[in-house]
């Protein structure tokens, strides 16, 4: 190094990148340079180029473990070195690349260099990339004409990094997976990509077609524009295409796919006004809550805003456009993080996203916040306490309980405590069972209470008591059935001054008692626990199997009703009447007469017989005394 630089001389150069897969990985490229290498490539070719260096910025340590990644430039990209061997330029070394605007002029056959490195369709595609898959087996005299380089997601190594050629949002996957289905068939596997495809359904599906055909740098798309990202030279110096079919465009299209101008529910109805730095919108609306357009918060104006644009379709913004001032990372899949002028946030996600923190985490917001969720929430944690300006909700491992001023409820693993103080309780749905486990239960109402069934009610328990304090009122629309399998007893305590204690009306038809198998008893002054029925104190009437009985006055009266015949006595049997077959008699202490088959008997202390007319005695045979 007899002429190194800082010794005897510094040259500078210019060239053009046409190698960048160094296998040192130290950032090395193979540059064609004007003025020392041929611009015939067949004389020499890019494998005979030397490796130049890149020079790092201060910033990078350039060591092992830490630094900067040297990999910038890229085939077709001019820049700018010097020799750091001098004149003998066999170790060169490029620290700046060189903008312009590549035009259709330079697609020349590639066999000459300086000019665009991808070919032509036509022209052989030199090995310019170690990389690149051969047609044929190297060492092959036959080298068909290449295209422009094709996707290959099964070998992702060897293919050129691109931007996906659209992204589209599906609310059905069912959608989503056809759109997939229907995908071109030019390269194996298809060329769309369903990017969530094991979402519960209810997602988002985002669907992702790739770039079929790939040239190397510069893209034609891009022929006939500045070098410096379209991005950087903002709304004014931006092609329309940006927005149509570019990373704006993809965020405005997909912006409708996820809620869009319909928004989003709340869960308590207000409207919020919320225009973004254009006035594209200026309300959200009754109800619901919007994704900010993306186009509100873009306003970029060239020189100002800073960009940075990978290979692969990544971008990241540092915008200082006065009153447009942002903060824009963009994901080539569509998930997006950036901040506007005002200082508003929007962070858009297109597949799972992971939060974790291994300590405590803080989160203070002094407006409202709206959760919206389509599927399940899923929540674990040891406890949970939520204190809403003095009113508390706390979760623990046991219990859940909410507090306010006055009222309470709680659940526990000792119960359910619901305390609405002096407030009412309003259960509506469209159906209410309740099951208890345990054999007690307990309703307490100091008021009134209730009960309105629109169709049949039903009660089935073990047994029942019915208790009131004051009357009690059954009314039936139609039949009153009361089916029991026991014994049914009434008991009624009238006080005075109530003179009747039961009446029964009938306004139209009968009323019928019936015992199948046992009697009807009608008692006055029974005792239950002593007499049985039909024997009241006072009187009684007993309708039996065996016949009717009737009494009064402590039995000083009675009259018994059989199959054999009837009996009716008075004055506690001192006159008596009986019917039965030996026929009829009537008695009265000492007299009575009797009427039977063989004849009529008069009998007593004295019997006289008086007739104001004829008295008449006439028989077969007359006996006195």
């Amino acid at each position: 190094m007899a002429e190194y630089m800082g010794k005897d001389g510094f040259v500078w150069w210019q060239g053009v990148v046409e190698d960048r897969h160094d296998p040192l990985y130290l950032g090395r490229c193979r540059i064609r340079i004007l003025g020392w290498h041929t611009e015939d490539k067949t004389d020499m070719p890019t494998e005979s180029l030397p490796w130049s260096y890149p020079v790092q910025p201060i910033t990078s340590a350039a060591q092992t473990g830490v630094g900067i990644s040297p990999t910038g430039p890229v085939e077709g990209t001019w820049v700018v070195g010097f020799y750091r061997d001098g004149e003998q330029a066999q170790e060169p070394v490029f620290f700046g690349t060189l903008g312009g605007i590549p035009s259709l002029e330079s697609k020349i056959p590639t066999k000459v260099g300086f000019s665009d490195p991808r070919g032509e369709t036509g022209f052989v595609l030199p090995s310019i990339n170690p990389q690149l898959k051969e047609d044929e087996p190297k060492g092959s005299a036959k080298k068909p004409p290449r295209d422009i380089l094709k996707f290959d997601s099964d070998n992702p190594e060897d293919n050129i990094p691109y931007p996906p050629l659209e992204i589209k949002h599906y609310t059905s996957q069912t959608d989503a997976e056809t759109a997939v289905d229907n995908a071109s068939d030019e390269v194996p596997p298809k060329s769309k990509k369903n990017l969530s495809s094991n979402a519960p359904e209810g997602s988002v599906n985002v669907v992702m077609e790739h770039q079929v055909n790939r040239s190397t740098y510069p893209r034609d798309e891009y022929l006939g524009e500045p070098t410096t990202p379209r991005e950087a030279r903002g709304k004014f110096g931006t092609p329309a295409i940006e927005f149509a079919a570019g990373i704006h465009g993809q965020k405005v299209k997909n912006w409708n796919a996820t809620g869009g101008r319909t928004g989003f529910k709340k869960a308590k109805l207000e409207v919020i006004t919320n225009a973004g730095p254009g006035g594209e919108f200026t309300s959200q609306g009754p109800g619901r809550w919007r994704e900010p357009l993306p186009s509100a918060l873009y306003g970029a104006v060239y020189p100002y805003n800073h960009v940075q644009l990978s290979e692969s379709g990544h971008l990241i913004e540092i915008d200082d456009t006065p009153d447009n001032e942002r903060l824009h990372r963009y994901h080539r899949t569509g998930t997006y993080e950036e901040i506007g002028s005002l200082g508003q946030r929007i962070v858009k996600v297109v597949n799972e996203n992971y939060h974790m923190g291994l300590n405590n985490d803080y989160t203070s917001i002094k407006g409202n916040k709206y959760l919206n969720i389509s599927q399940t929430l899923d929540i674990v944690s040891h406890g949970y306490h939520h204190d809403n300006t003095g009113s508390p909700i706390e979760f623990s491992a046991k219990s859940l309980s909410m507090k306010f001023p006055k009222q309470f409820f709680s659940i526990s693993d000792t119960g359910i405590t619901i305390d609405a103080g002096s407030s009412p309780i309003e259960l509506r749905g469209s159906s209410l069972k309740k099951t208890f486990t345990d054999g007690s239960q307990t309703d307490q109402v100091k008021g009134g209470f209730t009960q309105k069934v629109g169709g049949m009610h039903s009660m089935e328990v073990g047994a029942s008591s019915l208790a009131a304090k004051g009357g009690v009122g059954i009314t039936a629309g139609g039949a009153l059935n009361v089916l029991a399998t026991g014994n049914i007893t009434e008991t009624i305590v009238n006080f005075p001054p109530a003179t009747s204690a039961r009446e029964t009306l009938a306004v139209n038809g009968d009323v019928n008692f019936n015992a199948a198998l046992g009697s009807i008893n009608l008692d006055c002054g029974r005792i239950p626990a002593v007499s049985p029925g039909g024997t009241g104190l006072f009187s009684s009437l007993a309708v039996t199997p065996s016949g009717i009985s009737m009494s009064a006055l402590v039995a000083l009266s009675t009259l018994d009703i059989t199959a054999s015949g009837i009996e009716l006595k008075a004055l506690g049997g001192l006159a008596s009447i009986s019917i039965g077959a030996s026929g009829i008699e009537l008695s009265y202490l000492a007299s009575s007469i009797k009427l039977g088959p063989a004849g009529i008997t008069l009998s007593g202390v004295l019997i006289e017989s008086k007739a104001s007319g004829i008295n008449v005695v006439k028989g077969s045979l007359v006996t006195l005394n």
